[in-house]
């Protein structure tokens, strides 16, 4: 989905969350394998950018994972939880609108359907958990140096 450059933050807001929670998840981790793919080419005098996305969503992704991971062994929701991944993904959206306005408008708005997983199949959970899994992956490698993946 594009949005239009004069789209507003409440416009954003009607146009995504009219949509499916799985459309608005894959949504998610299509922009941030988007997001990492251009983390590479990023100079190093704007290593500062680099470093703020790495380090706000790689604390957003492994929160997120922990939470899926027990939701997908039948605990309960928790709201609390879902209040934190709010706030992790909030602060991840600044650094990451420099790279994706799209993403970071999809990450700061506080009632995103994905994050709070009511009426979720333990289907659709599990394979959001493994999304975001292979996705953490990724941003895990772009942290270390090569040589460590060797």
């Amino acid at each position: 989905m594009a949005l239009k450059p004069t789209t507003t933050a409440q416009d954003a807001y009607v146009e995504m969350f009219e949509r499916h929670h799985s459309q608005a998840h894959n949504e998610l981790i299509d922009k941030l394998n988007e997001v990492a793919l251009k983390l590479y080419s990023i100079s190093m005098d704007k290593h500062y950018l680099r470093d703020a996305i790495l380090v706000e969503v790689s604390k957003a992704l492994m929160e997120t994972k922990k939470y899926f991971r027990a939701l997908e062994s039948n605990t309960p929701r928790n709201y609390e939880i879902e209040g934190k991944l709010v706030m992790l993904w909030g602060l991840a959206a600044a650094p990451l609108s420099m790279l994706d306005k799209e993403l970071g408008i999809l990450c700061e708005l506080e009632d995103e359907n994905w994050l709070h997983p009511d009426g979720w199949t333990n289907d659709e959970i599990i394979e959001f958990g493994v999304k975001l899994d292979l996705i953490s992956r990724t941003f895990m490698r772009l942290s270390f140096p090569v040589s460590v993946w060797h």
